[in-house]
């Protein structure tokens, strides 16, 4: 079996779009949820929408991997006598 890299990125960026109570997939398959600009400046509440959301893409991520894996046939090594 292969090897394989996780890859995670985390951003903030300031948008005009109403607060969101929960994370939405978008087209690209990552995840956003926008929160207010009281709540952007607090640690606690960035920290709290940033692993609701990172849990999220996480989950969906795991999903669609071990999709795939279980979609590939096991590579059938000779037996050795």
């Amino acid at each position: 079996m292969g090897k394989y890299k996780i890859r995670v990125k985390v951003e903030f960026v300031e948008c005009d779009e109403a607060e969101s109570n929960s994370p939405m997939k978008q087209n690209d398959g990552s995840f956003e949820m926008s929160i207010d600009g009281a709540d952007a400046i607090s640690i606690d509440n960035c920290e709290t929408t940033a692993l609701r959301t990172s849990y999220e893409a996480i989950r969906d991520a795991l999903s669609e991997h071990l999709s795939q894996v279980s979609k590939k046939k096991p590579s059938k090594k000779p037996k050795h006598k």
